[in-house]
């Protein structure tokens, strides 16, 4: 079996991706340190990273958090490799180790000043308050979500699962997952809306998606897995004294950790440091890294505002071109609807010989009634055929005792796009002309033209 170095898991030679439960039954079983080691690799930055936020930005403290976590996952490998999904007791233990870390060390005081501070300086400089709100309690609304809601939102926004991944993991279709994960961020919605945190769901899944991600610092995987896999073989060796060995072991990891920072910090090399002094130096690199990520946020901060300068300036100059469009638009629509409304008799029409109309009768009158014999069909409008918009033009009009269309005009109509066309094709129909008393009459008539793009059309009418 190879490394996957970019996912930090395990894979088979043929490429397949060992899923956590059987790292954690290898590592149960046959204490292989390669799958334990595999699954550090895969999940420290998600622990780190919630770590971290509830530690209000203390890199020290999220680090010794991490460190517990990993060390309980160690001791509880066996009955951890029944679950169905790793990440949710991951995120579950983060919490509990952070509250407790938190609540009995009162050095921690100092650290949350300085994240305060930090809080206040990105607040001057204009970051954006959802997120400065949300953090602080995010993983205390993620802690109240059931298993599977609380194990769909940290795959889809902490880990950036696609959907179809975060289904194979609970066992649900890719629709059902999304399902799962939008009634998770609508109960979220609900729960921060409680705690003066007012959002949308769609809004809530944009900062999530968006959220900095925290990297764990390097050589803490080394760190954190070497003492969990003693931590772990020191509770497996001894039942009955287990307990005592852990707590020491834990205290020696957490000031080896220590040591190296102050160290780093320091630039010495090889020199064992006195506990009182590797405090101290803790708290100063404590405080460093939190002016670091400050500088960070406000590096970042700067480079997200000038995206909206250059996208609002993008979006001026699109609002003036449709400003543009629109006036233009009016202006056409406005000729359109004054010719529309000029009489077919004061519009240009083909030559045809004047016949005298004489007396014009109703239709109801006649002894014969016209009959069309050539039938123009109607210019359906390109735009209106294009978006699929029908409508209806009465046309009003005279045959002459000739058989021709005399004074066609529109009478009523749904759309004023439809006029031109139904007047100019009702006034080159033909007609056979209405005849009283043995005589042909010119003869009044009204006759609606429907316009449709559907081919299921009454027949018998005239639709075109």
């Amino acid at each position: 079996m190879t490394d996957d170095a970019k996912s930090g898991g395990r894979r088979t030679e043929d490429g397949e991706r060992i899923d956590d439960a059987e790292l954690l039954r290898r590592y149960a079983e046959e204490k292989s340190e390669d799958a334990f080691a595999a699954l550090v690799r895969r999940h420290i930055d998600f622990v780190y990273a919630a770590a971290l936020r509830q530690a209000r930005g203390n890199a020290a403290l999220a680090q010794d958090v991490t460190q517990t976590v990993f060390t309980d996952l160690a001791r509880k490998a066996a009955a951890l490799a029944r679950h169905e999904v790793v990440v949710g007791w991951l995120h579950t233990a983060t919490r509990f180790a952070a509250t407790k870390a938190i609540r009995t060390e009162s050095r921690r005081y100092a650290r949350e000043q300085e994240a305060y501070a930090m809080n206040e300086v990105l607040h001057e400089s204009g970051a954006p308050v959802e997120w400065e709100r949300l953090h602080t309690v995010l993983d205390e609304v993620l802690g109240e979500l059931k298993e599977r809601e609380r194990a769909a939102i940290l795959l889809r926004f902490f880990e950036k699962k696609p959907l179809a991944e975060v289904g194979a993991q609970l066992s649900l279709t890719e629709t059902a997952a999304r399902s799962c994960v939008d009634r998770a961020l609508e109960k979220m919605r609900a729960r921060l809306e409680k705690r003066g945190v007012t959002s949308t769901s769609v809004a809530l899944a944009i900062v999530l998606t968006n959220q900095v991600a925290a990297t764990a610092p390097a050589g803490l995987v080394a760190s954190v897995t070497g003492a969990a896999l003693a931590g772990g073989g020191a509770v497996a060796a001894g039942a009955s004294g287990g307990g005592a060995a852990v707590v020491t072991l834990m205290g020696m990891t957490k000031l080896q950790i220590g040591m190296v920072g102050a160290i780093a910090v320091a630039g010495a090399t090889g020199v064992i440091m006195q506990a009182e002094s590797n405090s101290r130096l803790r708290t100063e690199l404590a405080m460093l890294q939190v002016r670091s990520g400050q500088l960070a946020a406000l590096q970042t901060e700067n480079g997200r505002l000038a995206r909206e300068a250059a996208e609002a300036n993008e979006l001026r100059r699109d609002a003036a071109a449709l400003t543009r469009l629109q006036e233009e638009a009016a202006a056409l629509k406005t000729k359109l609807e004054a010719a529309m409304r000029t009489p077919a008799a004061n519009r240009p029409a083909a030559a045809r010989p004047a016949v005298s109309l004489g007396q014009v009768f109703d239709i109801t009158s006649l002894d014969q009634k016209p009959t069309p014999e050539v039938q123009a069909r109607p210019q359906y409008p390109a735009e209106m055929r294009r978006t699929g918009v029908g409508g209806e033009v009465v046309v009003d009009f005279v045959v002459d005792p000739e058989g021709n269309v005399q004074n066609a005009h529109a009478v009523r109509a749904s759309r004023p796009e439809f006029e031109t066309s139904a007047v100019e094709a009702v006034s080159k129909w033909k007609f056979k002309p209405g005849q009283k008393t043995g005589q042909t009459v010119s003869t009044h008539m009204q006759i609606p033209i429907v316009f449709t793009v559907s081919s299921d059309r009454p027949k018998g009418e005239n639709w075109f």
